[in-house]
């Protein structure tokens, strides 16, 4: 199925000023200082890191799911520069529905210069051409309004409200919002 031809070769993506790229043990530094910080975390699913071992940690995650065919997480950098400002990529395949969900994060520096929407939009373009997706799904707390906003933007349709949907550790049963993209419709 085309969901698996994207483990052969980890696929660099580019866009007019963004470059999406694995992520090295090397991006550590600036992945914890990213996820330690408590705005880039209010919305997200873990707790602020307090440890670069937690960044070292995620990274080595990403790299099992990628192997294990379980996701694929993208790096985002400026073409101008080598540090990440943030990640996004697909999890929760299920290929027979050809389906999967995206998660992203950004550092706060780089907020609302349409970093992300620019980030999503090539991978959703990669996710219904090279992988033949037909839906893809974000989960998002209704009150990250930074996020429903980009997401309706960028095509996504919120289908409802999840009541106590998943548990957020210290945060607990949460309640999220079910954003969905369907093929042909971006």
């Amino acid at each position: 199925m085309p969901i698996n031809s994207i483990f052969e070769n980890f696929p660099r993506l580019e866009t007019e000023k963004l470059l999406l790229r694995r992520i090295h043990s090397s991006d550590a530094v600036a992945l914890f200082n990213m996820l330690a910080d408590d705005a880039v975390t209010e919305f997200y699913d873990d707790d602020a890191f307090t440890d670069v071992s937690q960044a070292i940690d995620q990274i080595e995650a990403w790299e099992r799911g990628y192997k294990n065919r379980g996701c694929i997480r993208w790096g985002i950098v400026l073409k101008d520069e080598d540090a990440i400002i943030g990640s996004c990529g697909y999890y929760g395949f299920h290929t027979w529905n050809r389906r999967a969900s995206i998660g992203y994060e950004l550092d706060r520096n780089h907020w609302r210069k349409g970093n992300m929407s620019e980030a999503l939009s090539v991978i959703l373009e990669f996710g219904y051409r090279e992988m033949e997706l037909n839906r893809v799904e974000a989960v998002v707390m209704p009150e990250n309004i930074a996020s429903v906003k980009m997401l309706e933007k960028l095509g996504f349709r919120n289908e409802g409200l999840l009541a106590e949907y998943e548990n957020w550790g210290s945060k607990g049963f949460v309640d999220l919002c079910m954003f969905a993209l369907l093929a042909g419709k971006t």
